[in-house]
């Protein structure tokens, strides 16, 4: 592939132009305001006395440790409705990311309440890359329309947009930028033999484990230059490496050693160290999938929450990636700049490869992807440009379907995905966790049916955020819209059926019943209720609980609450003992 040359000055005119139309297509998010952790995050960093504290780790917050694993601080996030009393008591989401908590801190200590400004900031974060990509682009590439064109798509790529608009998400962006610099100051290093730009790379890349785990797909680029682009050669390339490397290894086992990863928690996370059979058995689907994301329009999260496990969808990515990567792979056969960034690629989105599959977590692997993409479009769309080996009209029609997808669709997408934590947050009515017939709630230990669980689970982060009362207790029994038998079987006990099981959907993910199975008779002890699973199905799911509490039924602390998703409102229990 031969491709135009610019001027350093057309070369920068340009390269502005796109990020020029990157921010203005990425202010959306301005308007999407809180979603999820960010009202967990909002309550952590401004409260003074929350009835959950920071875990006893090397957080400086908690922000992203807020579920150790502690069975009794477990059992505290239950009583206070933030995880379901079916959890697995040792389940763990504890992630160390100090740097990334210093800079939510700044945003909770500068402008609390004003979202915006955390948007705009995360959105500075994202221009920042895409600066430092389109000089790595410049520095291997050359200052030509390949560089331009794969900068174009990856600012403009739409996948990036929710990471973008979820500020609790920003630890990946500031990963990914100290992991760039890492690789930036690496091929200088190597380029220029100054052992201080060595040095720099280190000390960027421990910024980028410190940010997020993501910061671990550095190495995948920085190998990618050893086998590929290292003048020194392969073999002094790969060693060149090794520093990298063992900072990696210390880093792990320090973070391990702290009690931090991911443990327990296999709907979500698979640490591949401590269940390497678990991270096989899934990255063969994962993988696909998240390429087909890169490559195409499907977001990776369709399969992480409606088609998991489904193989017929997963063949449908690999049959997408097979016709795509093939004209790929040849178009850069000559290329040895090309390669090192689809090899970049590769090698990175293994660790992406440990989480459900989302877009968000594409945002390293992207980098290589989109120099891949540029050079194979420029390689195949040309009149007189063909890829060796491959006839014209099979690349052709590839080409142009990547155009509509990735020039055409997806920057008209950016927007509404830069948006799209405010339709996510929508799906996440506030209406369950008023409670206009009880306030002030603060004495109040509530027991709930129906309400929806994702509402359920943000009762208390939503409560204070506007500044209202949180009740003393929070039990969300079930989250099901269904008919359940209430039989009062003593002066303090309640037993509730439901046949068809109290775990459905995606509940279940907090508790895998295949390791984790509940048994009969098995008790769930909090503050101030037991709950006793009584009978289970076939497929082992509760069918039976007894709750009995420290006081009677009709104690007027105790206020029992059914959600009716019509007339949106709770209505009230009133149980007699038998």
């Amino acid at each position: 592939m031969t491709t135009k040359l610019f001027s350093s000055r057309d070369f920068n005119r340009r390269s502005t132009l796109v990020l020029a139309l990157t921010f203005l297509l990425c202010l959306p998010a301005l308007w999407a305001g809180f979603m999820g952790d960010d009202y967990m995050h909002y309550a952590v960093l401004n409260a003074k006395n929350l009835p959950i504290g920071k875990p006893d780790d090397l957080s400086l917050f908690g922000l992203f440790s807020f579920i150790n694993g502690d069975p009794e601080r477990n059992r505290q996030a239950m009583d206070l409705g933030v995880i379901p009393w079916w959890t697995y008591g040792e389940m763990k989401y504890a992630f160390w990311r100090p740097i990334s908590e210093a800079f939510h801190w700044i945003d909770h200590q500068l402008w609390p309440r004003t979202p915006a400004l955390m948007h705009l900031h995360s959105i500075l974060w994202y221009l920042a890359i895409c600066v430092l990509l389109g000089r790595l682009y410049r520095r291997t590439l050359g200052a030509g329309v390949v560089t331009l064109l794969a900068l174009a798509l990856y600012a403009l790529d739409s996948t990036h947009g929710f990471t973008v608009s979820w500020i609790a998400n920003r630890n990946a962006l500031i990963s990914v930028l100290f992991g760039l610099l890492a690789l930036w100051f690496h091929l200088r290093w190597r380029e220029e033999d100054k052992i201080g730009f060595g040095a720099l790379s280190l000390l960027c890349m421990l910024a980028s484990l410190l940010s997020a785990e993501l910061g671990i797909s550095t190495f995948g680029y920085l190998g990618a230059y050893a086998l590929t682009l290292d003048k020194h050669g392969k073999v002094k390339g790969c060693l060149a490496t090794a520093p990298h490397f063992l900072l990696i290894v210390a880093w792990w086992i320090f973070y391990k050693q702290a009690g931090f990863g991911a443990v327990n928690a296999d709907a979500y996370y698979i640490d591949p160290a401590a269940q390497p059979l678990g991270f096989l058995a899934v990255v063969g689907e994962r993988l696909p999938v998240l390429l087909a994301s890169q490559w195409g329009l499907i977001p990776a999260e369709i399969y992480g929450f409606i088609l998991e496990h489904d193989l017929r969808f997963v063949a449908g990515c690999a049959i997408f990636l097979l016709l795509v990567g093939i004209p790929l792979v040849l178009s850069c056969r000559r290329q040895p700049a090309v390669q090192f960034w689809l090899l970049g690629m590769l090698f990175s989105i293994l660790p992406a490869a440990t989480a459900l599959p989302h877009d968000r977590v594409l945002l390293f692997a992207g980098a290589g992807a989109c120099a891949a993409l540029a050079n194979l479009l420029l390689s195949a769309l040309p009149k007189s440009a063909s890829i060796p080996g491959l006839p014209v009209f099979y690349t052709k029609p590839i080409a142009y379907l990547l155009v509509l997808i990735h020039l055409i669709l997806s920057p008209l997408l950016l927007p509404l995905m830069a948006y799209s934590t405010k339709l996510w947050a929508s799906l996440i009515p506030q209406q369950p966790s008023y409670f206009p017939d009880l306030e002030p709630v603060d004495q109040q230990r509530l027991v709930l049916f129906g309400a929806p669980l994702p509402s359920a689970l943000a009762i208390a982060p939503f409560r204070f955020y506007r500044q209202e009362s949180i009740p003393e207790r929070i039990w969300t029994i079930s989250t099901l819209d269904a008919e359940f038998q209430f039989t009062p079987i003593a002066d303090n006990a309640l037993q509730i059926d439901l046949p068809t099981g109290f775990i459905q959907l995606g509940e279940i993910k907090v508790r895998d019943l295949q390791r984790f199975p509940f048994r009969e008779g098995e008790t769930i002890a909090l503050s101030g209720m037991t709950i006793t699973v009584s009978n289970l199905n076939s497929e082992g799911k509760p069918t039976r609980l007894t709750l009995t509490f420290d006081r009677p039924l009709t104690d007027r602390q105790l206020k029992f609450l059914r959600w009716n998703s019509k007339q949106k409102d709770y209505e009230p229990l009133v149980f007699q003992p038998s």
